[in-house]
């Protein structure tokens, strides 16, 4: 087939896949920052209660908005879901859209689909280095000019881990114009320790600020796909506008809702998120291998130039990890915390590898 298609299009890369996706038996997942214990049990009978339903189109959608309102003390107005944050994301370029002004703005790395959702949508892309493996909000702001529309942040950052504090946000968001939005994606941020992480929700009112979330990290719903997005209500009925009807599943929602009744349940995984960090740690020292101290669910970890060779030497082993010559970073591995028993498992692997 000779399909005409536009240069813009030929040239966006494929979204960077692991090795494997699924649940199969008998392998180690440590490659896509997934919650790798299963979904809270609130959930999970949730979800049995209510699989009559998958027969009627889905309802339920302002309930789990209340929910989220509550959570965050804000109004159900001021919060919009989507099919995954990838979604929001879109929404956003698509609501954005504007005769002169189709810049937009990421760091160099970050999460790819803001590189390759800008440009399906015909954003004209400029790419900020990162310093010290992390956002320099200074060179961010730098980079703006009159084509700017929309900034794309990642805090903390996938793939280094790292954050931008409250001050540093502070300072930045109040220098920058009406009509460029800066988009703050918080996927990974139930996991940050650090006191000074962002109160982003605070600059809402003030400033053109839109905050992303999900439930596929902390809340083990990433094969559900559902992704939340909150601001000022009139930016978020834009953004609604501009969604498909019924995009969200009927179990999606009644799951997320669900997960956000389990305190408890968010408790335990991020405290065994932080032991499993603090093992890594250890262990990385131990094999004086240099790593990026992170904030979120996976660890940044430099092996050299033979980086892909072990992580292809570790598939072998059955255990997954994430090579970063994709997100242009050749000598280093990106590793999920995963339970303790599949730590250990890759420790010892890596030990054998690299001895």
């Amino acid at each position: 087939m000779n399909m005409d298609i536009e240069k813009e299009i030929k040239e966006i890369p494929h979204y960077p896949k692991a090795m494997m996706y699924g649940d199969a038996d008998g392998w180690v997942r440590l490659a896509s920052n997934e919650n790798p214990y299963p979904p809270s049990k609130v959930v999970l009978e949730a979800v049995l209660d209510n699989l009559f339903s998958i027969g009627r189109y889905p309802g339920g959608e302002y309930e789990l908005k209340e929910s989220i309102a509550l959570k965050f003390g804000i109004n159900a107005e001021q919060v919009v879901l989507g099919d995954g944050s990838d979604e929001v994301i879109e929404m956003i370029l698509k609501a954005l859209r504007h005769k002169e002004k189709k810049g937009v703005i990421v760091t160099e790395p970050s999460f790819p689909f803001y590189s390759i959702a800008s440009k399906v949508y015909g954003y004209n892309l400029k790419k900020v280095p990162l310093k010290n493996m992390k956002t320099d909000l200074k060179d961010i702001k730098n980079a703006i000019d009159s084509d700017t529309r929309i900034i794309f942040l990642n805090n903390p950052l996938n793939p280094t881990g790292t954050i931008f504090k409250e001050h540093e946000f502070y300072d930045f968001i109040k220098e920058i114009p009406d009509h460029i939005l800066v988009a703050v994606d918080e996927a990974y941020g139930e996991f940050v320790e650090d006191n000074d992480f962002p109160q982003s929700l605070k600059f809402i009112k003030e400033y053109p600020v839109l905050i992303l979330k999900t439930f596929s990290k902390a809340y083990a719903l990433a094969g559900l796909r559902i992704g939340y997005c909150m601001g000022e209500s009139s930016l978020i009925s834009y953004l609604e506008r501009t969604r498909q009807p019924f995009s969200i599943n009927s179990i999606a929602l009644v799951a997320a809702r669900a997960a956000l009744s389990d305190g408890d349940y968010l408790k335990r995984v991020l405290n065994n998120n932080k032991k499993g960090k603090a093992f890594f740690y250890r262990e990385f020292d131990k094999l004086s291998l240099e790593y990026v101290p992170t904030e979120a669910n996976f660890i940044l970890v430099k092996i050299g130039h033979y980086a892909e060779s072990i992580t292809k030497k570790l598939f072998e082993e059955r255990i997954l990890v994430r090579w970063m010559g994709a997100y242009g970073m050749h000598d280093y591995i990106r590793v999920t915390i995963g339970k303790p028993e599949e730590n250990k498992i890759f420790i010892e692997a890596l030990k054998k590898i690299i001895r």
